[in-house]
C-alpha cells in the first residue's frame, strides 16, 4: 500500500469513525458543541430532522516499525503506541487532519446525509504531503452517481486532491 492510499484510507476511517457513534459508549458527534438544543432524547446523536455543523481536529502518526498512534479528536485515542512519543523519532511521521462536516444524522450514530471535507497535512519521514476530500451524500447537488468513486453506496468523493499531483476525481464527461 503506497503512503498517500494509508493517508486516504486513515480519513476514510476518520470519517467513518467520528460519524459512526455508540451513545453507549459515552461519545458524542464530534466538533459539533450544540447537543441539548439538537439532542432532545440526550443520546448524544442529533435528532431526527436536525442539520448540524461540525469541526474538530485529529492527529494521525505512525513510524516504519508498524506502531501507529491516532487521536480521534473527541477524546478517543486508537493505536498500537499510547502517545506520539513512543513512535520511532527516527522514522516518525505525523498528519494533522481538520475535518469539517455539516449534515443530518436522524437521531442514529450515522451521518445521513450531508458532506465531509478533511484537509490533512503530513509531516515527516516517508510523507510531507498535503490532501484534501470532501465526499458527498446523494442528497448534495454535488453528487454525480460515480461508481469509480463511490464510498458507502450512496457517498462519494467530490473532491480528493494530492500535493504535486491535483485532484484525482476527474468529473465525469457527458455522454
Amino acid at each position: 500500500m503506497t503512503k498517500t492510499m494509508a493517508i486516504i484510507l486513515a480519513a476514510i476511517m476518520l470519517a467513518s469513525s467520528g460519524f459512526m457513534m455508540s451513545a453507549d459508549a459515552g461519545t458524542v458527534v464530534p466538533g459539533h458543541d450544540k447537543q441539548s438544543k439538537n439532542d432532545k432524547d440526550n443520546n448524544g446523536i442529533p435528532d431526527k430532522g436536525v442539520t448540524v455543523n461540525g469541526h474538530y481536529t485529529s492527529v494521525y502518526a505512525y513510524d516504519n516499525l508498524g506502531d501507529w498512534y491516532w487521536d480521534l479528536g473527541d477524546g478517543r485515542i486508537l493505536g498500537s503506541v499510547g502517545s506520539v512519543d513512543e513512535l520511532d523519532s527516527d522514522t516518525l511521521t505525523v498528519c494533522d487532519y481538520v475535518v469539517n462536516f455539516r449534515g443530518n444524522f436522524e437521531n442514529n450514530p450515522f451521518m445521513d446525509s450531508g458532506w465531509i471535507q478533511n484537509h490533512i497535512n503530513c509531516q515527516g519521514y516517508d510523507d510531507n504531503g498535503h490532501y484534501n476530500y470532501l465526499i458527498v451524500h446523494e442528497t448534495d447537488p454535488r453528487y454525480r452517481d460515480n461508481p469509480d468513486w463511490s464510498i458507502w453506496g450512496t457517498w462519494e468523493y467530490h473532491v480528493l486532491t494530492e500535493s504535486g499531483v491535483g485532484n484525482l476525481v476527474r468529473p465525469m464527461v457527458p455522454p
